[in-house]
């Protein structure tokens, strides 16, 4: 987790750990769903693949972007999902604070910006950046008591210009095509969103409360790591085992040996294949009277 400018920058197996911590004031009820568009993957790769361009000057160039030339007072977004699947806090549009993502309907939500552009033949969004996507909203539905489905998880593309809501994604209507046309590989209508997104979200949210709740089953290659690790103890307990009882020890046997409890059962059942330290501290308390002489 790194802080730098206006952005707090962390991995994803941070992020539910971070929000738990938050005191989130305003009222949330819903969560929009964004691509960036520009930047997009072709402006942030270099000659090898997906850059790792500074992320950093990413995110402040779109700053100075909603700010500058959109006349915004900050960030659009409240959290932006970079292509490598980092996870990106505008510290000056933190969760405490109305995003500017929908016209008119920002009020009760929370802006996510994705990077990339997900209308059809554009980008292909990677596998870490899935990852991170359905994580931070399975993580925020859990936090906020939000429903998963389609009426409190909206893409841009189901509203008008001035933030009507339409029925479904409606070109010539609908504001932008955002999040795109191929975003999830299904779409951006709201058939799409129930075929694979939603589904998506859900099915991470039970993950991480299955695991909270319930011991996983050992995977095939830890149970057999763990049945390697038992042999090797048995086989150091084997080693532990004296082949005889030491000459040293066998008063303290004998003596031991009389003994029963007062069901009339004996003390102990065998004396033989114990282990020196065994021996040894029988020995001691035999010789201190603890177990009597007679």
């Amino acid at each position: 987790m790194k802080q730098q400018g206006h952005f707090l920058l962390m991995e994803r197996s941070e992020f539910r750990d971070w929000l738990q911590k938050q005191t989130i004031t305003r009222s949330i009820s819903k969560l929009q769903v964004h691509h960036t568009a520009s930047p997009n993957y072709t402006t942030r790769k270099k000659s090898n693949g997906i850059a790792h361009q500074d992320a950093f000057a990413c995110l402040e160039g779109m700053r100075n972007y909603h700010v500058n030339t959109n006349k915004w007072r900050a960030t659009g977004q409240n959290i932006t999902i970079m292509e490598d699947g980092r996870i990106a806090i505008s510290l000056d549009r933190d969760l405490n604070q109305t995003p500017a993502g929908i016209v008119n309907q920002n009020s009760g939500w929370i802006c996510m910006e994705i990077i990339g552009n997900f209308d059809a033949h554009h980008d292909v969004m990677t596998a870490e950046q899935q990852r991170s996507v359905v994580h931070v909203y399975a993580c925020l539905c859990d936090k906020l008591s939000i429903p998963i489905d389609t009426h409190h998880i909206a893409y841009h593309a189901w509203f008008t210009s001035s933030g009507i809501r339409l029925p479904d994604y409606t070109p010539g209507l609908s504001a932008k095509t955002c999040p795109g046309t191929s975003f999830w590989g299904h779409g951006n209508t709201v058939a799409a969103a129930n075929q694979g997104f939603i589904p998506a979200i859900r099915q991470e949210l039970e993950r991480l409360q299955h695991n909270e709740t319930v011991e996983q089953p050992m995977t095939a290659d830890e149970k057999q790591a763990f049945d390697e690790l038992k042999k090797q103890v048995a086989s150091l307990t084997l080693k532990a085992a004296l082949p005889h009882i030491p000459a040293y020890a066998q008063p303290a046997i004998d003596e031991l040996s009389k003994m029963k409890d007062k069901n009339g059962n004996p003390v102990l059942n065998t004396v033989h294949g114990r282990s020196q330290d065994f021996y040894d501290t029988l020995t001691i308390l035999f010789r201190a009277g603890v177990i009597a002489q007679k």
